[in-house]
This record gives C-alpha cells, sequence and structure tokens, in this order.
C-alpha cells in the first residue's frame, strides 16, 4: 500500500522564504520599512487583537460555507488532497511562513509602494490593486476547482490590507493570516486522518 501523498513542505517554507527576501531586497530600490508604515499611536496588544479577531471570524465564515455551500466542500476536499497527511508541527511552520513571507511582500511591500509612489498617497487605490494581484496569485491548478480561493483571496486581501491601513504595521495582518492559514490548514489535515 503506496502512503498517502504528502505537500512539501520544505519547498514552501523555501518558497515563502525567498518571497519574504525578495521584499526586503527591493526596498533598497524603494525606501519602505516593510515592517511599520506609519504610527497610529494603538499598543501593539490591539494590533494583535484587530488581527487575531479578522482571522477568527474569517475562519468561522470558512465553517459556515464549509456546512452550506457545495463549493466550499469541494475545495476544502482539494486542499485535502493536495495536503495528504501533514503534522500539525508542518501545518504550523507552513502557516508561519506564509503569512509572514506574503503579508511581508504584499502589504509590507507592494501596497505600501504602490499606496506611496503609483497612486500618490491613494489608500484605497493601493489595497485594491493589491488585493487583486494577491488573489490572482492565488489560483489552483484546476480553475474550475479553484476560483472560489482566488475570489476568496482577493476579499481577505482587501481585508487584511485594510486592517495595515488603520493599523500602520505588519502585526495585525501577520496574525490575521497566521489565525486563518493554521487553522483551516489544521482542520483539513485532521480530516485526512479520521
Amino acid at each position: 500500500m503506496e502512503p498517502d501523498p504528502k505537500f512539501p513542505v520544505g519547498l514552501g517554507l523555501v518558497f515563502y522564504i525567498l518571497m519574504g527576501l525578495a521584499a526586503w531586497g527591493l526596498t533598497f530600490i524603494w525606501d519602505v520599512d516593510l515592517i511599520v508604515w506609519h504610527d497610529n499611536g494603538w499598543t501593539p496588544t490591539i494590533h494583535a487583537m484587530i488581527g487575531a479577531g479578522l482571522g477568527l471570524l474569517t475562519v468561522i465564515l470558512s465553517n459556515v460555507l464549509e456546512r452550506y455551500a457545495e463549493w466550499a466542500r469541494r475545495l476544502s476536499e482539494e486542499f485535502s488532497k493536495i495536503l495528504g497527511e501533514l503534522q500539525l508541527g508542518e501545518v504550523f511552520l507552513l502557516a508561519a511562513a506564509s503569512s509572514i513571507g506574503e503579508e511581508i511582500f504584499f502589504r509590507g511591500f507592494l501596497q505600501q509602494v504602490l499606496t506611496d509612489s503609483a497612486f500618490d498617497g491613494n489608500v484605497w487605490l493601493g489595497v485594491i490593486v493589491t488585493s487583486l494581484i494577491f488573489g490572482l496569485v492565488h489560483i489552483g491548478s484546476d480553475v474550475k476547482v479553484f476560483w472560489p480561493w482566488t475570489v476568496m483571496a482577493i476579499v481577505l486581501g482587501f481585508a487584511i490590507g485594510w486592517t495595515y491601513i488603520l493599523t500602520g504595521n505588519l502585526l495585525a495582518p501577520i496574525l490575521a493570516h497566521f489565525t486563518i492559514n493554521f487553522l483551516n490548514l489544521a482542520t483539513i489535515v485532521n480530516r485526512n486522518r479520521d
């Protein structure tokens, strides 16, 4: 009996590390602080609560959609096939690497540069364009199956981008992204063990 295929965690970690390093390297061309865009005077605790709250609301919505929408169940099943039987530690590493790497690149670098340089300070245009690019990066191998994931990534990209505008630093976006990825991936992987 062949073992179930398992997502290549090491390859995923390398990808997200390279994404973060690319953003850091681009700061030599565009003078941006990847972590702090502006200081709104709020404490890190408030930023963390905003990020974790957005993440938890998204996970709850994901669970409701999966219970009542066929497309959400199908999407979850496809992710289950891709992930295979990962261990909880591997899920944690993937969630941490993806949230840090993607948020440094998309919010810390891209949203900030687009807003400040390309769109002359228009934060809404910056977050909209960044969200569209973020969503387009989240296209799966079968567009017919994964199109809801792309749409959700655009919507969540906007929500996470808005938290970046609101808080001025990456703590809330990273925590929101981590919470969503960790809890949703852990749920999918746990199903694989049943």
